[in-house]
C-alpha cells in the first residue's frame, strides 16, 4: 500500500466518520455510539471503494443514505432531511477555512517549538489534519445543534419548514457544483479561496434566513397574544357589567325585602316568615355569595390570557 492511498483512505474516513457524529448530533443524538462506530466504518469502507468513481459526491450519497437511516428511526422528515444536508455545508465551511487555519497554527507552532516543518512530512500533516477535523465537526455541530433547537428557532423552522428545506437544498447543489467547477482546476487555490467565501456566504444567508423567520414568528406570537388579551379583556369587562348590575338589581330587592319582612313580623305570622326566608332571602344569599366569589376571581386575576 503506498503513502498516497492510505493518506486518501484516512482522510475519507476521517470525513465520513465526522458526517455521522454531526448528523447523530444535529438529530439530537438519535444514534448509540456502537451504532456510530459500525456505520462509521462500514461507510468508511464503501466510501474507500467507490470514491474512484464519484470522488467528491461521497458525502452527498451519504447524506441520502442518512435520510433514509433518520427516517428508519422515526424521526420527523424535517429531521431527516435538515440533520444530513444541514451537515454537509458545515463541513465544508470547516474544511475550507477553521480546520486550514488551525493547521497552520499548529504547524508553525511545531515549527517554532522544534525548528521542524511537519509539511514536509505529508502523512504525518494529514494525520494532524484528521485530528483537528473531528473535534472541530463536533464543537461546530453542537454549537449549531443548541442553537437550532433554541424556542425561537423551533417556532420558524416548525413554522417555515417547506422554504428553509428548499433553501437548504438549493445551497448543497450549489457548493457542490463550485467544488466540482473547483476540482476541474485541479484544485487551484485562487477557485478555492473563491469558494471558501462563497459557501460562507451561503451558509451565513441560510442563518440570517432562518434568523430573519424567527423574529417574524415571534412577532406573530405577540400579535396573537396581544389580540387573545384583548379578547379576554373584553370578557372580563362584560362580566364586571353583568355583576355590577346584578348588585344594582339586589339594592332594588333589598328594599323590597325589608318592607316585606317587617309585614310579616307586624302580622306575627311565623309560617309565613319562614317561608318566605326559604323561598326568597336563602336563594338570594346563595347568588350574593356566587357573585362575590366571582368578583374576587376577576379582581385577582393577573394574565388575562387564562
Amino acid at each position: 500500500m503506498d503513502s498516497e492511498y492510505m493518506i486518501i483512505t484516512m482522510i475519507i474516513i476521517t470525513q465520513i466518520y465526522c458526517i455521522v457524529i454531526s448528523v447523530n448530533i444535529l438529530a439530537n443524538k438519535v444514534f448509540s455510539t456502537r451504532f456510530i462506530v459500525i456505520v462509521g466504518a462500514l461507510l468508511g469502507m464503501c466510501g474507500d471503494i467507490v470514491f474512484p468513481y464519484i470522488q467528491y459526491y461521497v458525502p452527498i450519497a451519504i447524506a441520502v443514505l442518512f435520510i433514509l437511516i433518520l427516517r428508519w428511526k422515526k424521526k420527523r422528515w424535517l429531521v431527516c432531511i435538515v440533520a444530513p444536508l444541514l451537515t454537509l455545508l458545515l463541513l465544508v465551511v470547516i474544511t475550507y477555512y477553521p480546520v486550514d487555519m488551525i493547521f497552520r497554527v499548529i504547524s508553525s507552532l511545531i515549527k517554532w517549538l522544534w525548528n521542524y516543518d511537519i509539511l514536509t512530512n505529508i502523512i504525518l500533516a494529514n494525520i494532524v489534519y484528521c485530528a483537528i477535523f473531528p473535534i472541530l465537526t463536533y464543537i461546530v455541530s453542537t454549537v449549531v445543534s443548541h442553537l437550532i433547537r433554541s424556542t425561537s428557532y423551533v417556532k420558524a423552522i416548525n413554522k417555515n419548514a417547506y422554504v428553509l428545506v428548499s433553501i437548504i437544498v438549493i445551497t448543497v447543489f450549489i457548493v457542490f457544483s463550485f467544488i466540482y467547477i473547483e476540482s476541474l482546476y485541479k484544485s487551484s487555490s485562487e477557485v478555492g479561496f473563491i469558494n471558501g467565501i462563497i459557501f460562507v456566504i451561503l451558509l451565513s444567508m441560510i442563518v440570517g434566513t432562518t434568523f430573519v423567520f424567527s423574529k417574524i414568528n415571534q412577532a406573530r406570537i405577540n400579535i396573537e397574544k396581544q389580540k387573545m388579551e384583548q379578547e379576554q379583556l373584553t370578557k372580563y369587562t362584560l362580566a364586571l357589567e353583568k355583576l355590577s348590575n346584578e348588585m344594582s338589581d339586589f339594592n332594588h330587592d333589598y328594599i323590597n325585602i325589608l318592607a316585606s319582612l317587617h309585614g310579616y313580623i307586624e302580622k306575627g305570622d311565623q309560617l309565613l316568615l319562614k317561608n318566605y326566608f326559604q323561598e326568597t332571602i336563602k336563594p338570594l344569599n346563595q347568588v350574593l355569595i356566587k357573585n362575590k366569589n366571582q368578583l374576587s376571581e376577576y379582581t385577582n386575576r393577573k394574565d388575562l390570557t387564562q
